[in-house]
């Protein structure tokens, strides 16, 4: 009886002690410090480690890249991974998803266009369509290609317009519904329900959000230039700038560089590579390329980038816009140059200084409601600290 309690004891310490060394690497685990290539050597490597480790505190974040232009050098910081189910640490050249800061491509272009005295910022875009859109205009007053690059158009944010399908479905369906749609829709079918839009409101008076001004101001460039947006997207940027990593989805496989995109549930993404969609959202690119673009856009002898940074519309206190670039001057700050950009799976943010000749790129394979506003946070603290 005796050998059959002390082995009951034993069996339930050994228990005990499995429990409690299991507990311990679960808590180790949620302690163990996030992946990075971060020396913290310097005071820049500190303020980054500090912001990072803020982005990643109990939210359900995957990987990040940072780039930075400081005092005339380049920094690079990685953390996280580029994948859930590899834990690879991204590097300068990890490829992400831009989402909205692929705008800032087209609108360049314009700027370009102007320069090359190929188009003028008032004309009427309907100058550089092929069928005849009587009702892209309101009470007699025409949307214009400045329209277009600073959220002025009074067009849809969305076409098609997929509100019923979302409001009868799963929220967690939605993201899928909505891939399923774009992936049917052609460019030619945008064109044909481009004829069934009615402007609500006069064009140039109120800014909001859409992606349907930034794919026809793709569109537009492809015709004032004669070729398709992937050739101009290497003629103008790529190949002159030298950025290696930098692709338009849809029109390559997708790279092996690439990260994976994750929804705050961490649920895997669909890349943004639809047709309709490329020009406005499909760019992918890396922090080392984005750092190129952003010394483009800090040259002071650029003309297409100066001109793409004047303010057409709004307060420059408050913010105001440019050719899609968020221009804001604060009272005794420095001129500020900003874009963000969120897809299904990925989030961006780009915020440079033409007067500081210094700027940061931030890259994300996490999207939820917080991310975009918690990399701006990021910027800032770094940038302006």
């Amino acid at each position: 009886m005796k050998k059959s309690l002390s082995a009951s004891l034993l069996f339930v310490q050994k228990k005990i002690l499995t429990l409690l060394i299991l507990c311990s690497a679960i808590v180790n685990a949620q302690k163990s410090p996030i992946a990075t290539d971060n020396h913290l050597k310097t005071k820049l490597d500190s303020l980054i480690q500090n912001s990072a480790l803020s982005f990643f505190k109990d939210k359900p974040r995957v990987g990040l890249s940072i780039g930075i232009i400081k005092d005339g050098k380049e920094y690079f910081y990685n953390y996280g991974s580029t994948k859930i189910e590899t834990q690879i640490l991204p590097t300068e050249n990890t490829l992400y998803e831009l989402a909205s800061v692929s705008k800032t491509f087209s609108s360049t272009l314009l700027a370009k266009a102007v320069i090359d005295k190929k188009v003028k910022l008032d004309d009427d875009i309907r100058k550089y369509l092929k069928e005849d859109y009587p009702n892209l205009s309101y009470k007699g007053t025409p949307i214009t290609l400045v329209n277009l690059a600073n959220l002025t158009s009074a067009l849809p944010n969305w076409m098609p317009d997929s509100r019923e399908l979302f409001a009868k479905a799963n929220p967690d369906s939605v993201v899928y519904i909505l891939d399923a749609v774009h992936r049917k829709y052609s460019r030619q079918q945008f064109y044909t329900d481009l004829h069934t839009v009615k402007p609500d409101t006069l064009p140039g008076t109120i800014a909001r959000h859409c992606n349907t001004a930034a794919q026809l101001l793709g569109h537009i460039m492809e015709t004032v230039y004669g070729e398709k947006f992937g050739v101009l997207l290497k003629k103008q940027f790529t190949t002159p700038l030298k950025m290696k990593n930098t692709v338009l989805l849809g029109d390559v496989k997708i790279p092996a560089a690439m990260a994976a995109g994750y929804d705050g549930k961490g649920r895997k993404m669909p890349y943004i590579d639809w047709e309709d969609m490329q020009v406005a959202a499909s760019i992918a690119s890396s922090t080392s390329d984005m750092l190129k673009y952003m010394a483009y856009h800090l040259n002071p002898k650029n003309e297409i980038a100066k001109l793409s940074q004047q303010p057409t519309f709004g307060d420059i206190k408050d913010g105001a816009i440019a050719l899609n670039w968020k221009i804001t001057k604060p009272e005794n700050g420095a001129l500020r140059v900003s874009h963000t950009g969120g897809s299904l799976g990925f989030s961006s943010y780009i915020l440079f200084s033409p007067e500081k000749n210094s700027g940061i790129v931030l890259l994300s394979n996490e999207a939820d409601q917080a991310t975009q506003n918690d990399l701006i946070k990021f910027a800032e603290s770094i940038l302006f600290n």
